[in-house]
Order: C-alpha cells, then sequence, then structure tokens
C-alpha cells in the first residue's frame, strides 16, 4: 500500500461508529430493559394504587364485611385475588389536633364516641412485570408492586328535642314577651306575626356556625366556637345571616336589636357538635359534611334560658273570681345534662330539654267555717316536670340516588315524668341548677288561722306522672319526615297525655286524705266537744278549699302554664322528636 491509499483509508470515516456500537450495545441494551421494567413498575403501581383506593372505598361501605368486598372489587377488575394482602378495620377521626397517621384508629381511644367501626385501611401487593432486570436476582433494584389505601365513611344527623309543638296564639304571644322579656330584663315587642316566623323558620346549622364565628372572632375548630360564651345579640344576628327564609331571618335580626348587648350565653350547653367539634370554622357548608336546619323559635328560646338571667314571674297573676288569684313566683331550671341541639353519628348523638320546677301560689279568699268567713292564704303548689330526652339510634341509608328522600333516621325519645306538692318546700328549692327533692322533703303549709283559735296545715303530693318512651322513625315507613337547612321537617311527639290541670285536681283532691289537712282547735275545751267541732272545721274546710281550688285549677292554673311551658319549649308528659337533617356518608379516602 502506497502512501497515497494509507493517506485515503485514514480519512475515510465510514463506519466508523460500528466498534462502538459494538463495545456499547450490551449496555443500550441493558439501559434500555431497564427503562421499560422501570415504566412498567411505575405503571403497575399507579394502577394498582388506583385499584387499592376504589377497593378501600368499596369496603368503607360496609367495614364488617370489608375483606370480601375488596377482594371482589380486585378480581372484577382483572387482579388476581392474591394481590388482597390485608384489612385493618378501625374508627377514623376527622380531628384537626391529631396527627394524620393517627387520624386513623384501631384501637378506638384516639376517637370519642361510640366505638363503631366507619374506616378501613386496605394493603396490597404483586410482583411488577420485568423484561431485563429479573436476570439480576437478589440485585434486582425494581421493587414489588405495592399500595395501601386508607378510606372512611361516617353517616350523620341532626336531632333536636322539645316539649310540644308551639300554636301561636295571642295568650302565647303574650306569655313570649313577658316570660322571655323578664328572664332578660328587657321590653319585648314581638308580634303574631314575628312568633310565627320563627316558628315555622328554619336557620341553616352550619351556616350559623360560620356566621358566628365571624362575629365573634374564633379561628379554630367548631369546638373552640361552642366553648365560648358569646353575646345574645351576635347569636341572633348570625342566626339571621343563616336563615333561608327572609322573614324569619327579619325577625331574628329583630331579636338582636330588642335584646341589646350584655346578655350572654353559653354555647357549651346548647350544641353537641359531633363531627363538627374537631373541625376548623369555615367548613361547615363544605362538602361532604352534614347539612342540618335549627328550628328558629327553639334557638332563640333555648338560647334566652341558657343565660344567667333568673325567672321571676311574681307579677304573672290570673284571676278566675274577685279575691282568687294563681300566681307563679319562681321557676328553677335543672342542670344542662345534654345539648338542646346535636350532630352527629348514631350511638353517640343525644338532645334533651331542660328540667323545671314550677313555684304557684293559689290564693282562696274566704271560705265559710261554722257559718263565719275565714280567709284562706295562699295555697303554695310546686311542680317538678323532668326534662324529656332524645337519643338517635340509627340512620338507614337507602341503596338508591335518592337518599336526601329515602333515608332513614330512628331516634329513641323519652318524656319526663311529673310530680306536684303542696306544702313547705326546702329553702333551696328554687335555686338553679335546682336541687333534687321527694315527697318526704315537703313539709306542711300553713293556709288558715283564724284569729289564733283554728289553724289549718295542708300537705298533699301527686305523681309521679311516669312519662313514655319510644323509638320513632323519620322518612318512608314513619311518622316524621327528616328536615333540612330551609325545612323543618315533621316532628312527632310521644307522651302520656298528661296536662297540668288534671295532674294539679288529683293534688287538690289528695287534700281531702286524713292526713291531707291537720285543723287544730285552740283554746279551752273539753276533748269530746274539740274533736266534734274539729271534725266539723275540717269538713268544711276540705270542701271550701278542694272545689274552687280544683276550678282554679281547671279555668286559669292549666292554660296560663300551658303557655308559659309552651314559651319554654316545654310540654308536661310529652317530648316532641325531630329529625333536623341527615347525610349518608360518601366513602371518602383519608
Amino acid at each position: 500500500m502506497n502512501a497515497a491509499s494509507f493517506s485515503r483509508i485514514r480519512r475515510d470515516e465510514r463506519a466508523v461508529i460500528a466498534p462502538m456500537v459494538a463495545v456499547l450495545s450490551a449496555s443500550l441494551v441493558g439501559a434500555a430493559g431497564f427503562a421499560l421494567d422501570a415504566a412498567t413498575y411505575y405503571a403497575g403501581n399507579r394502577n394498582l394504587r388506583a385499584a387499592t383506593e376504589a377497593a378501600a372505598l368499596t369496603a368503607a361501605m360496609d367495614p364488617a364485611n370489608g375483606a370480601s368486598r375488596a377482594k371482589a372489587y380486585l378480581v372484577r377488575n382483572g387482579f388476581d385475588p392474591s394481590v388482597f394482602k390485608s384489612i385493618e378495620i378501625g374508627r377514623y377521626c376527622p380531628n384537626v389536633h391529631l396527627q394524620p397517621a393517627q387520624r386513623f384508629d384501631t384501637s378506638y381511644a384516639m376517637c370519642a364516641g361510640n366505638g363503631q367501626s366507619n374506616a378501613v385501611r386496605i394493603k396490597t401487593s404483586a410482583p411488577s412485570r420485568q423484561y431485563l432486570s429479573r436476570i439480576l436476582g437478589p440485585a434486582n433494584p425494581i421493587p414489588q408492586l405495592a399500595a395501601t389505601a386508607t378510606a372512611a365513611r361516617i353517616d350523620e344527623a341532626g336531632i333536636g328535642t322539645t316539649s310540644g309543638i308551639v300554636t301561636v296564639t295571642n295568650s302565647l304571644v303574650n306569655s313570649v314577651n313577658g316570660l322571655l322579656g323578664a328572664l332578660l330584663n328587657v321590653h319585648l315587642t314581638l308580634s303574631t306575626a314575628n312568633i310565627e316566623a320563627l316558628v315555622n323558620g328554619n336557620v341553616d346549622a352550619g351556616l350559623f356556625f360560620d356566621a358566628l364565628a365571624r362575629r365573634v372572632g374564633e379561628s379554630g375548630t367548631y369546638g373552640d366556637l361552642v366553648a365560648r360564651s358569646v353575646e345574645l345579640n351576635d347569636l341572633m344576628n348570625a342566626a339571621g345571616d343563616a336563615a333561608p327564609n327572609a322573614t324569619t331571618a327579619t325577625t331574628l335580626r329583630l331579636l338582636a336589636i330588642q335584646v341589646g348587648t350584655g346578655h350572654r350565653v353559653p354555647l357549651s350547653g346548647l350544641f353537641g357538635l359531633g363531627l363538627f367539634k374537631d373541625m376548623p370554622v369555615g367548613e361547615a357548608d363544605t362538602k361532604p359534611t352534614l347539612r342540618a336546619g335549627l328550628n328558629a323559635y327553639q334557638l332563640w328560646a333555648y338560647a334566652v334560658q341558657s343565660g344567667s338571667g333568673t325567672i321571676d314571674l311574681s307579677n304573672a297573676v290570673s284571676m278566675l273570681v274577685s279575691g282568687s288569684t294563681v300566681k307563679i313566683t319562681g321557676i328553677a331550671r335543672g342542670p344542662l345534662n345534654r345539648p338542646r341541639f346535636s350532630f352527629g353519628p348514631a350511638g353517640e348523638t343525644s338532645t334533651s330539654t331542660g328540667a323545671l320546677r314550677l313555684q304557684l301560689q293559689i290564693g282562696m279568699g274566704n271560705i265559710s267555717v261554722l257559718g263565719n268567713p275565714v280567709p284562706v292564704q295562699s295555697v303554695p303548689v310546686l311542680i317538678d316536670i323532668a326534662a324529656a330526652q332524645a337519643e338517635l339510634t340509627a340512620i338507614d341509608c337507602a341503596a338508591t340516588a335518592e337518599q336526601a328522600r329515602d333515608t332513614r333516621v330512628t331516634i329513641h325519645g323519652s318524656s319526663g315524668l311529673a310530680n306536684a306538692y303542696i306544702g313547705t318546700a326546702p329553702a333551696n328549692a328554687m335555686t338553679s341548677p335546682m336541687p333534687a327533692i321527694s315527697a318526704s322533703d315537703i313539709g306542711q303549709a300553713r293556709i288558715v288561722n283564724a284569729l289564733g283559735l283554728v289553724t289549718v296545715d295542708a300537705r298533699a303530693t301527686a305523681g309521679p306522672v311516669m312519662g313514655n318512651s319510644a323509638n320513632v322513625v323519620f322518612g318512608p315507613g314513619g311518622p316524621g319526615t327528616v328536615g333540612s337547612p330551609s325545612q323543618p321537617g315533621t316532628p312527632v311527639s310521644i307522651g302520656n297525655g298528661s296536662q297540668v290541670g288534671p295532674l294539679l285536681s288529683t293534688l287538690s283532691s289528695s287534700i281531702a286524705a286524713t292526713n291531707g289537712v291537720q285543723v287544730n282547735i285552740l283554746g279551752l275545751c273539753l276533748p269530746v266537744v274539740c274533736d266534734s267541732t274539729a271534725s266539723a272545721v275540717r269538713a268544711q274546710l276540705v270542701n271550701g278549699i278542694v272545689t274552687p281550688l280544683a276550678g282554679l285549677v281547671g279555668s286559669t292554673v292549666d292554660p296560663l302554664l300551658d303557655n308559659i311551658l309552651a314559651a319554654l319549649g316545654i310540654q308536661l308528659g310529652h317530648a316532641t322528636l325531630w329529625a333536623t337533617g341527615a347525610r349518608c356518608g360518601v366513602p371518602v379516602l383519608v
């Protein structure tokens, strides 16, 4: 080869890359194989994760059968049954104070409530499809496919308890203005139309809590909000902001103006928040939270009673005939053991009315004894009305798209028993919260003292009139309907049919018992003569007291107390139950 040929060959670059390809081909094939295997891994992991999340959502619909539901879902979607590795069943806590990892609780110790399972955690695993990397054996860098998903489903409802359904009359309007105004020491001027707007109107519970939080500057949780005491006018303005009906909203704002400032309401006795408790304020209107209502009149009446005002009805007097009066001199309230409105899952959501004690003085005027008029002092009467209670026991979610229409809510309700007494009550009987008393605590009351010659002491008891209890269904097949923020729904009343009048009539007639009226004739006389005179005097006294007392009770006491109790949301021997809203939980990933 001459120099020219060599030079030409040296300058020829054709196929110069072939040796490089020959040297690097193994590495290129390996890189391409690893890239393919890695892409296959990430695609497979994504698919498995999506399937695992869907399986967890399916299992959360019925945690007790979650394993079979999850496996069935995976198989239907083309996965081998061996992909399913494990399921944990627990309870989900929507609590901002817990770390996310703590909110799924298999010990049931972190979440307050009924201990029922509402969440599942599914784990899956499968080999990744591999083309080249599997030849590396233990050195293979491509891991197994694996996924974990946690899902929860929580069914919730709102419930409320009153005693009776308010019927708006002129007498009720007067009682509302007089009684609730007296509690606040303000002059209320609500009209019949105003009361009707409250009785027939609802407040959106979630919007109300958010509006109240803004007004009082609360930026924490709803639990922090209800731990506060707030101004009553702030509460009424917030209710007005959350009332769907314009007339109801206007009336609530009018109330805020009339009550003014200086009347603080502790919220802890009004609301049981359930899952709302640990949620940050401002989220009550976001999906999938419970949407429920609050009856505007109940909210107003219970808020007034939750304040620190002392009920003084010394001016609440009704006349039957000249010289005969009924005066309610005091009302004492029992402790707030349960909230008035409550929201949450079945088994951990309850409400009640307040226990109440009424003190009356019934004036009799004069009666005739042995042909002479004898003045009867006021007969002291004490009436105890125990709290009516309700507990959410079941939420049955329909397997249809129309859950709002077809969901059934079951509430167990109990009306309170009642006792009534004639006689002298203990000195602390009318303090609030009122202490428990029994018939043995009631002493003889002096009702006649005729010139120190004849004295009459009376003591009588009636009751207890026992309450009733029942399970009440709201929704299809039940007597009640489930409410919403804009509609109160149809309530259901249970009770024993007791009225104040019959109870007190029994009380007044019991005075006629041997130990009901004690007659003492003072002065010197022969025992036989005194005994005979005392017997005659007693017969006339019993007749002279029992007959007009029974008349007063039927014509004056009963309607007077019915209106006063209605203004407070209480009716003797009855409990009216409300399902204020319901939400069938949509399983969500948590």
